[in-house]
């Protein structure tokens, strides 16, 4: 019979923290098993879990769903404020991005939307899913809405890519202003298996309202990040 050694979890993200350090463990390295970790240190499967769950907190490894532990990879930088495309703003980076859709359908507002929108109830509305990720690997899922009042014909336009660039293109409209909010939130379980990961998994939610320059709301979207995979960075300049 083995006897297990009084190893905390602590000792364990340690452990795991110095192989990602010296290299043993790159960025996207597939971490050894539970059972590999445990008997390597001498410790229970308990502890050993648990010490995964500190560093996953941390960002420096993430869970992908039937596939284990992973280091994380390099995080996104992402500036809200900054007017670009994610497919753009990835690529110069020096990762490569991807965007898929999801869903697309045409709905009518409900109270919430109606609200969130600041439009009448019952008016007809886009919706659009999109998944969104780099180096194959996806980082964030997205809901967004569009008002077809403002925006004849969006159902039938490619969304896939960028909605803003059709927007501009196509209706020659302007987002003039856009109201940001940025709060910790959760997947549910829908979002997580797009996303790959647990249901409940921690995330950075970001809804953005944008208006055109007449100070109409022309869009409505809900950005779910897995959180170990977004670097939220806003430069700002006094003028």
């Amino acid at each position: 019979m083995t006897i297990r050694k009084s190893v905390s979890s602590a000792s364990v993200v340690t452990y795991l923290r110095n192989c990602i350090k010296k290299g043993d463990l790159n960025p996207d390295d597939k971490l050894p098993s539970e059972r590999e970790i445990s008997e390597r240190l001498k410790t229970t499967r308990v502890t050993t879990r648990e010490g995964l769950k500190q560093l996953e907190a941390q960002g420096l490894i993430y869970r992908s769903n039937r596939r284990g532990w992973f280091v994380t990879p390099e995080r996104i930088n992402y500036d809200p404020s900054r007017a670009i495309y994610f497919m753009d703003y990835v690529s110069e980076q020096g990762q490569i991005p991807f965007s898929r859709e999801i869903l697309k359908r045409k709905i009518v507002a409900d109270a919430f939307l109606a609200e969130a929108m600041k439009i009448d109830l019952g008016e007809p509305v886009v919706e659009l899913h999109r998944l969104r990720g780099a180096n194959n690997r996806p980082v964030y899922f997205e809901r967004i809405y569009l008002r077809e009042a403002i925006l004849p014909g969006v159902f039938d336009k490619p969304l896939e890519r960028s909605v803003s660039r059709v927007v501009r293109d196509e209706y020659q409209t302007d987002y003039d202003q856009v109201d940001l909010n940025i709060i910790v939130g959760s997947l549910d379980e829908y979002e997580a298996e797009l996303l790959q990961a647990p249901a409940g998994y921690t995330s950075i939610e970001i809804q953005r309202l944008s208006y055109d320059q007449d100070g109409h709301v022309i869009e409505f979207d809900v950005e779910h990040w897995r959180h170990d995979a977004l670097q939220l960075k806003v430069n700002l300049s006094a003028h």
